[in-house]
């Protein structure tokens, strides 16, 4: 015989044993247990011993006295006062005895007759009297539950058992038990009042309550258990109808028996555990239902299932919304109901035991215990036996059985699993090996599909309609994000290969996110969303690949760029005592983390690919969490208000790995006043000579090693240059502030603070591309990259390591250029700084002529401004000279003078200057602006206008600033002036990129159309 099957025979015979034969023997033992009955409201206890027997049940005839609450002093000398009691069984119900429905009060009677005993403590416990109830044994009160009255009012309704002892002597003692009801649809003594001495009472107690809390926990236990496993595989449904069914007659063990919801809850209304109560009981059979379906799908009727939820919700609604009174009347209704219920699960348990399943032993375990639960408790319905806690017994003994049925599907799914992961493995090794290798095949062709695209759209095969560069675009962008997805394939392939091998080093966590954030900006484009970087004031220097750790940032940031539909997208960092977190939050909504977590994880699972997603989304990250763990460090999702919360930790740099240029920044030695300027000193580092031959190109470097700035140095400084070294980008804008002339700005990438790209930003605000070119030097030659760089303004790259010859050429072509372009630029200024239009030179030369025969000295003033404006106009010597104020405004005068001599009043100009102010100034930048007030300002109005010239000193600077009522401008006017678009011609553009040039803040212009221009700019003090 198949010792498989001898197994399950054993386990059902020791099973049979436990789940029919105990219970049914503790039944017989209680019904063939002989006690003492009373009769005629007497019961003579006179031959027990409560010693070795414990308590007794008060069982039998006991005296009533309905409409009437009586204490033990009503009894003292009331013999014919007092009406006839009537006679009542109890245990049981008063409602054949009551009016209005079992509503109403009674004082119930016994006489315990106790013979010759010495004087002892005796005592009673009550289990169940409705609804309230208060006892007196030999005149003393023994306890209480809820308030016994003679109206609704003046009752409070409370059923929780009680016990109390109390001292007696004499052969005989009196027991006065006073009820009442008014919310029940039946009232008395239901259940058995225990008597014995103190000993025996406290045993029945513990007993009882020893026996409710292994109930309780024989439910609540496998609760927890079972939906803790539903939790983590949501897919079986059974593990949660299981788990309800046993939260579920947990809360039923709480509020009956001993009712421990009562000690739990001291101040709980008994009405709230009434209405607990219905509903526990209707969700018990309702999960009990449900369970079984879920465990043997496809056997139960559906019209079955959808019976028990519609009698389930009617007992929900009578529970939630009738009075304990009202739904208590329907209680043969709902009895039945759960007969019902629990007959149909019976009947389809069978059903399914007859095909001789599998697990057909704890099946049939279970389908026995079901039916012990019916035969228990038919028994109580009838009144033969109160055994509710056998019946509690048999449903644990279910529990139990169906949970080893689960533990045995379990194992046999985790042996199928387990022999299924041995041919996963060589499936999925054959899968990466198949993915790298295609993933390689696909780089050239799509490197030459990008190429070929971004090269017709250049202009290549001729011009193009916008539905042709569209679709280029389209494929453009399609091309891009296939080489992210190929680059992702291979870097998670060695990944998962262990093939990377990471570089460590020491880097600074700011300047390697602001380079990344370069490229998301772009990534971004036109989306509505905000990047914003809040980055602590010390530097943080972790131990990381560097490129590694950018991939990784570029990674999570442009998964939270495409999450986040609008709002904002932040990245932040915090140093602790070993790591530094990096943290990044997005705007994808409430909900977003828990989704974010579960695909995370699945992916992880799934080893980075899902059909159900978008892997090119996703495979990036997963392949971050993998570099963050590689690296050393953890990631981990947090929610939001706005959406989700990427937190990962990588190991923070050590002290002595960090380099001492930027250790003093670190730990707080370099301040915002005077120690700054020391430690900028003392790292600035210049060439030899540098100060003695102002005629050598100037160079500066840029660059937070020491080492390179010193090579750099070296290299240049035998080619002729004049080197300047800096080790930060702020010191590089400082050193361009001293307004000292560079030809070439050589920087480092990667920088603490300040990140080359953010540096050559900052420059292209304030010189062109001819005018100070930049070379950047980087280690990083990704496409995407090097096309960042040029967006932000570079003139050309270097890769690290850098070659000496080649660095000398780039250098030596990027001087020559700008030398060339210089020379072009001082070309065209001179011309822009003599030139004069033709039409000014014939009227004023009409006005002249037309004036000497009138008033000769007039005409000769004129001649003689006409000729210091000529002078003044034509200096090619002060082309690349500063002029003194006076001059300028000499000049300014003499147009003036010839202007009003035109125009006569309908030009009026005031100059608010102070003579006492000598400095030095940019030629030609007051008088084109007087110009421009005069004639696209004042003129273009009939009755002419105002103009004010107005000069001022400031702490620091001095101010110029020319005003007019003339006709104005809108902003976009004053945009197109700016740019030389304007009405203002080349004249005021042209002042506005010497002084940009000069002094980094060009022309500001106010302007409102009707309401006049302002035009003003600041020039520092001459020293």
């Amino acid at each position: 015989m198949d010792p498989v099957v001898v197994k399950r025979w054993i386990i059902l015979l020791i099973s049979f044993f436990v789940v029919i034969v105990l219970p049914l023997y503790g039944v017989f033992y209680i019904l063939k247990e002989e006690h003492p009955k009373a009769q005629n409201g007497i019961i003579d206890l006179r031959g027990w011993d409560f010693d070795r027997e414990g308590t007794v049940p008060l069982d039998g005839e006991w005296e009533i006295y309905p409409n009437q609450l009586l204490t033990p002093m009503d009894f003292v000398g009331a013999d014919g006062l007092l009406p006839k009691p009537e006679r009542i069984h109890v245990p049981g119900k008063w409602n054949e005895l009551m009016s209005q429905e079992a509503h109403g009060y009674a004082t119930y009677r016994l006489h315990i007759r106790l013979g010759a005993r010495t004087s002892d403590d005796y005592g009673i416990r009550v289990t169940n009297i409705r609804m309230a109830s208060r006892a007196f044994l030999g005149g003393s009160e023994l306890g209480a539950s809820g308030r016994p009255g003679v109206t609704p009012k003046d009752t409070v309704s409370g059923n929780i058992p009680f016990a109390g002892v109390t001292g007696i002597s004499g052969p005989e003692v009196e027991l006065i038990v006073q009820v009442s009801n008014y919310s029940y649809s039946s009232g008395g003594i239901v259940n058995s009042i225990q008597f014995g001495n103190e000993d025996s009472i406290r045993k029945s107690q513990e007993l009882a309550w020893m026996r409710d809390i292994g109930t309780l926990a024989g439910f609540l236990i496998p609760a927890v258990f079972f939906l803790f496993l539903f939790r983590l595989r949501r897919q079986e449904r059974a593990l949660l109808y299981l788990g309800m069914f046993c939260f579920c007659a947990a809360v039923f063990v709480l509020t009956h028996g001993e009712k421990m919801i009562g000690s739990l809850l001291p101040g709980l209304p008994y009405e709230l555990v009434m209405r607990v109560q219905l509903i526990s009981s209707a969700l018990v059979y309702f999960y009990l239902m449900r369970y079984i379906d879920a465990l043997v799908p496809g056997v139960m009727h559906k019209w079955a299932a959808k019976l028990a939820a519609v009698l389930t919700l009617l007992q929900l609604l009578m529970g939630t919304l009738l009075s304990p009174a009202e739904f208590s009347r329907l209680e043969p209704v709902m009895m039945f109901s759960a007969f019902a219920i629990i007959g149909y699960i019976v009947f389809i348990m069978g059903k399914w035991i007859v095909k001789w399943p599998e697990d057909v032993d704890f099946m049939l375990i279970s389908a026995i215990s079901v039916i012990m639960v019916i035969f228990l408790n038919l028994m109580s319905v009838f009144g033969i036996l109160d055994i509710q806690f056998l019946a509690l017994y048999e449903m644990i003994f279910f529990v139990a059985a169906q949970a080893l049925m689960l533990a045995r599907r379990f194992a046999r799914s985790f042996h199928e699993v387990e022999s299924l992961s041995k041919r996963l493995l060589t499936l999925d090794g054959l899968k990466d090996e198949f993915m790298a290798n295609t993933s390689h095949e696909l780089r050239t062709p799509l490197h030459g599909m990008i190429n070929i695209a971004q090269s017709m759209l250049d202009g290549a095969a001729g011009e193009l309609s916008p539905k042709q560069a569209s679709n280029l675009s389209m494929i453009m962008s399609t091309g891009q994000r296939l080489t992210l997805l190929v680059n992702d394939i291979l870097d998670f392939a060695k990944l998962k290969s262990g093939e990377v091998v990471l570089r460590r080093q020491t880097v600074e966590l700011a300047g390697a996110a602001r380079s990344v954030v370069e490229l998301i900006l772009y990534l971004i484009g036109r989306k509505n969303i905000q990047l914003i970087q809040q980055w602590p004031e010390e530097l943080l220097y972790v131990e990381a690949d560097e490129d590694r750790l950018r991939q990784i940032i570029y990674n999570l940031l442009a998964h939270a760029v495409k999450e986040t539909a609008e709002g904002e997208v932040r990245i932040w960092a915090k140093p602790g005592k070993s790591v530094v977190t990096v943290s990044i939050a997005d705007s994808s909504g409430p909900g977003a983390a828990d989704q974010l977590s579960e695909l995370l994880r699945n992916l992880v699972e799934a080893g980075g690919f899902d059909s159900r997603l978008d892997s090119s989304g996703w495979l990036g990250l997963v392949t971050a969490k993998q570099l963050i763990e590689l690296s050393g460090g953890n990631l981990w999702i947090e929610a939001s208000v706005h959406g989700a919360v990427l937190h990962f930790t990588l190991p923070a740099a050590q002290l002595e790995q960090i380099p001492a240029q930027a250790r003093q920044v670190v730990h707080g030695t370099r301040s915002q006043n005077s120690e700054t300027g020391s430690a900028w000193t003392a790292a600035r580092e210049v060439s030899a000579g540098e100060q003695s031959d102002s005629g050598r190109d100037a160079i500066l470097v840029v660059d937070d090693d020491p080492i390179n700035r010193q090579v750099l140095i070296n290299l240049l400084s035998t080619e002729g240059y004049s080197i300047v070294a800096v080790p930060g980008g702020q010191e590089a804008l400082d050193e361009l502030a001293l307004q000292l002339q560079f030809s070439l700005v050589i920087a480092d990438w990667m920088m603490p603070g300040m990140s080359g790209i953010e540096l050559c930003r900052k420059l292209r605000e304030r010189y062109t591309l001819s005018e100070l070119p930049v070379l950047m030097l980087t280690a990083r030659n990704l496409p995407e990259d090097i096309e960042n760089a040029f967006r932000a303004g570079i003139n050309d790259f270097l890769s690290k390591p850098v070659a000496a010859s080649e660095l000398r050429a780039r250098v030596r072509t990027l001087i020559e250029m700008r030398r060339s372009v210089q020379a072009e630029i001082r070309t065209e200024m001179a011309f822009l700084q003599a030139q004069i239009k033709p039409h000014f030179l014939y009227n004023a030369l009409n006005v002249i002529i037309a004036t000497c025969p009138v008033n000769p000295d007039l005409a000769t003033d004129l001649l003689i401004e006409l000729s210091q404006y000529l002078r003044g106009s034509f200096d090619f010597q002060n082309r690349d000279q500063m002029v003194p104020l006076q001059k300028e405004l000499e000049l300014v005068h003499s147009y003036v003078v010839l202007e009003k001599a035109r125009f006569e009043e309908r030009v009026d100009v005031e100059f608010e200057t102070d003579e006492s102010i000598r400095n030095w100034l940019p030629p030609l930048s007051i008088q084109p602006i007087v110009e421009n007030a005069i004639r696209h300002g004042i003129m273009q109005r009939a009755e002419g206008g105002k103009v004010k010239v107005a000069i001022r000193e400031k702490a620091a600077s001095i101010e110029v600033r020319v005003s007019d009522n003339g006709v104005g401008m809108t902003q976009e006017q004053v945009q197109r002036v700016l740019s030389g678009r304007g009405l203002g011609g080349v004249g005021l553009l042209n002042i506005h990129r010497r002084l940009m040039s000069l002094y980094g803040k060009g022309l500001e212009i106010t302007s409102h159309p009707g309401h006049g221009t302002e035009v003003s700019f600041d020039i520092p003090k001459s020293i």
